[in-house]
C-alpha cells in the first residue's frame, strides 16, 4: 500500500483571507494581529481530497500546512525571522510524514527560492515555479481571445530581461507583430536574442526611456520584474491594453475599465478536488504553483523539481505537458490571486467595442469629407 503524502505550504496572502478563517482577528488592531501571527506555530489547515489522475488513476494524499504570516510581513520583517518561520513550518510538515513539500506564494521566495531551506530538510521540495511560468503564455492567449484580439496584430512591451520574458517571447513571439523590451543590460539582451529564431529576433527591439512614447501604440504589456521604471503611468496606455503583472508582490492596480490586468490562471485538478480551505479561489481550483507538486505526486516523482533561481525551458514544457496528461485544466484568468469576475471581462470588452464604434464613425465622417 502506498502511504506517501504531500504537503503544500501556504500563508494568508492578505488580511481579508485571514479574517475569513480567524474572524476574531477582525476586531483587533492590525499591529496586534501581526504580533499574534509572529507568535503562532504552524498548523495543518486542511486535507486535500478528491484529486485523481485521468492517466493512471492515482489519488492524491495531501495536506495544506499553514505558515502564519501575511504577505506584508513576509516583505517587511527581518529576513532571518521570516526564514525561521518558513523553516519551522517546513519541518512541521516533514515531521508529519510528508514525502514531498510544495512551497507557494511568498514561502516560495524565502531562502533563495527554497535552495537554502532544502539544507534543513530530508524531503524534496518544489516551488511550482516551472508550471507557473509555463501557464503564463496560456493566460495571455486566453486574455487575447476574450478581447477578440488577433495575436498577429499585437505589439508587445516587456519590462524585464529574465527567464520569464524569454519564455514569453519564445512562445508568443513567432506570431506577435512587434516586441519591445525595456532593459538597461544591452549585452544580456543581445545574448538572449542570439537564442531566438531569426524570424522572432527581427521583431525584438530594445527600448530605454523612450518606452513612454510608445505606450499609446502597444496593446500588450508584460511586467516580469519588480523594478518598474518611474515613468510608467497607466494613464498613458491606449484603450484596450492588456497587462500581465508577473511581479511579486503584485505592483499593478488599474482603476481603468478599458485596461485589463491579469497575473495568470487558475487550474482545476482532475477528479473531484477539494482543498477544504479558502485560499482565495473557489473550491476545487488551485494555482499553477500548487498544481506542480500535485502533478509530481501523481507522477511518483518525489524530487526537487523547481528550486532556486534556475529555470529550464524543457522543465517548464515537461511539467505543463504532464499536468495536462493527468487531467489538469486551465479554468480562468486571475488578478492579484483572485479569479477575474466575468462581469469585469465583459466590462473590458464593452470598452473595446465602444472604442471600435467611435473609430468607425470617425472614419466614416472623414470619408464623407473627402
Amino acid at each position: 500500500m502506498d502511504n506517501k503524502k504531500l504537503a503544500i505550504l501556504i500563508h494568508p496572502v492578505n488580511r481579508e483571507l485571514l479574517y475569513l478563517y480567524e474572524p476574531g482577528m477582525r476586531a483587533k488592531s492590525i499591529s496586534i494581529v501581526k504580533k499574534v501571527l509572529e507568535w503562532m506555530s504552524p498548523f495543518k489547515a486542511s486535507d486535500i481530497e478528491g484529486i485523481k489522475s485521468q492517466h493512471n488513476g492515482k489519488e492524491v494524499k495531501g495536506e495544506l500546512i499553514m505558515c502564519p504570516l501575511l504577505t506584508e510581513q513576509m516583505v517587511s520583517l527581518n529576513p532571518r525571522k521570516i526564514f525561521f518561520k518558513v523553516k519551522r513550518a517546513a519541518k512541521f510538515a516533514e515531521n508529519r510524514g510528508i514525502n514531498l513539500l510544495g512551497l507557494v506564494a511568498y514561502t516560495a521566495l524565502i531562502g533563495e527560492r527554497g535552495s537554502r531551506l532544502k539544507e534543513y530538510l530530508n524531503i524534496p521540495i518544489t516551488t511550482g515555479h516551472h508550471l507557473t511560468i509555463a501557464t503564463l503564455p496560456e493566460a495571455v492567449l486566453r486574455a487575447l481571445r476574450e478581447a477578440h484580439y488577433n495575436l498577429e496584430e499585437m505589439v508587445f512591451l516587456i519590462f524585464g530581461l529574465n527567464p520569464l520574458s524569454f519564455f514569453l517571447i519564445s512562445k508568443l513571439g513567432n506570431s506577435a507583430k512587434k516586441i519591445y523590451i525595456y532593459s538597461r543590460n544591452k549585452e544580456k539582451l543581445e545574448e538572449m536574442k542570439g537564442l531566438l529564431p531569426l524570424r522572432v529576433k527581427k521583431k525584438v527591439e530594445s527600448i530605454g526611456s523612450r518606452f513612454k512614447y510608445i505606450l499609446k501604440w502597444v496593446n500588450f504589456i508584460a511586467i516580469t520584474t519588480n523594478r518598474i521604471p518611474s515613468g510608467f503611468n497607466l494613464e498613458y496606455l491606449r484603450k484596450g491594453t492588456i497587462i500581465l503583472d508577473a511581479s511579486y508582490p503584485r505592483r499593478i492596480v488599474s482603476l481603468r475599465k478599458d485596461v485589463l490586468v491579469i497575473d495568470g490562471v487558475a487550474m482545476r485538478p482532475p477528479g473531484k478536488p477539494q482543498f477544504n480551505f479558502n485560499f482565495g479561489l473557489p473550491e476545487g481550483l488551485c494555482f499553477p504553483c500548487m498544481a506542480e507538486p500535485l502533478t509530481l505526486f501523481l507522477e511518483d516523482r518525489f524530487e526537487n523539481y523547481s528550486l532556486g533561481k534556475d529555470f529550464s525551458l524543457e522543465k517548464a514544457e515537461e511539467i505543463f505537458r504532464l499536468s495536462l496528461r493527468h487531467g489538469f485544466q486551465i479554468e480562468a484568468l486571475t488578478d492579484r490571486e483572485y479569479l477575474i469576475p466575468r462581469e469585469r471581462i465583459l466590462e473590458f470588452k464593452e470598452s473595446i467595442r465602444r472604442k471600435e464604434k467611435s473609430f468607425f464613425f470617425l472614419k466614416r465622417w472623414l470619408d464623407l469629407k473627402k
